[in-house]
C-alpha cells in the first residue's frame, strides 16, 4: 500500500530532509512511502497567512493523489481537518500525530518552535486537542523553514531551546518543524530524553493504521 507525505511548501530542500529522516521506516515496512512536496507553495510555511493559503492546496492534493493513507508534513497542520473530510483514508497531521506521540512516553512535554507566531498557533491546537495541561513549554529559536533545515546553522539554537524546554519540565521534546528532524540523534543524545520528530510520528502512525486495517470501513 502507498503512504502519499506532503510537504506542504516548496522547498525540496526539507522534502530531501524528511526522506532522510525517514530512511529506517522505508526501509522497515512493506508499504510505499512517497516524499513531495507543492510546487506552487511559499518555499517555507511561516505564518498565518501562508497556512491559510496552502490549506486548499493540501485538500485539493488529497483529492487527486492516488494513495492508502495521508500525511501531512508541516507542523500548523493545514488543511487536515478539511481533508479528512475529502477522502475515506487516513490523513495525518504530523503536530497532531507528534503531541499524541509525546502523551505515551512522558507526563509533560515541550515543543522546540521556528517563531512566536508558531507558538501562537500551537497554543490554539494544543487547546483545542485539551492538552495544555500536559504543555510544559513552547519555544522558539527564532529561524525561518530554510535556516532551520540548515542542521549546522540551526544546531546550537535547538540545543539551547531543549535544554530550557527541559528546565521548564518537559520530559519529552518535540521538534516543531517537519525541516527539523535530523537534529533529532544528537539533541536526544544530549538532553537524555526522548526527542520526537513529528514526521517519522506521522508516518508511523500511517504504517500502524494500514497495518492493522484501520483504514477498514471508512
Amino acid at each position: 500500500m502507498k503512504i502519499a507525505v506532503l510537504n506542504p511548501n516548496s522547498s525540496t530542500a526539507v522534502t530531501r530532509s524528511m526522506e532522510r529522516c525517514l530512511e529506517p521506516l522505508i526501509a522497515n515496512t512493506i508499504h510505499e512511502i512517497v516524499c513531495t512536496e507543492l510546487a506552487a507553495a511559499p518555499v517555507g510555511i511561516e505564518d498565518d497567512d501562508d497556512v491559510a493559503m496552502v490549506a486548499p492546496m493540501v485538500e485539493s492534493f488529497v483529492r487527486e493523489t492516488e494513495a492508502d493513507a495521508f500525511v501531512i508534513a508541516c507542523f500548523s497542520d493545514p488543511g487536515v481537518a478539511a481533508a479528512r473530510l475529502a477522502t475515506s483514508k487516513p490523513v495525518f497531521g504530523i503536530a497532531e500525530t507528534a503531541y499524541c506521540t509525546a502523551l505515551l512516553h512522558g507526563r509533560h512535554f515541550g515543543v522546540v518552535s521556528l517563531g512566536q507566531s508558531s507558538i501562537a498557533r500551537h497554543r490554539v491546537q494544543i487547546e483545542r486537542h485539551g492538552l495544555l495541561g500536559r504543555l510544559a513549554g513552547d519555544r522558539s529559536i527564532d529561524m525561518s523553514v530554510a535556516e532551520a533545515n540548515d542542521i549546522e546553522n540551526a544546531s546550537e539554537a535547538v540545543q539551547r531551546v531543549g535544554a530550557e524546554l527541559k528546565a521548564d519540565g518537559a520530559e519529552v521534546l518535540i521538534l516543531g518543524c517537519a525541516g527539523m528532524g535530523e537534529q533529532r540523534p544528537v539533541l536526544q543524545r544530549l538532553m537524555g530524553t526522548i526527542v520526537i520528530d513529528p514526521v517519522q510520528a506521522g508516518v508511523s502512525a500511517a504504517i500502524n493504521a494500514l497495518d492493522l486495517g484501520y483504514n477498514q470501513g471508512k
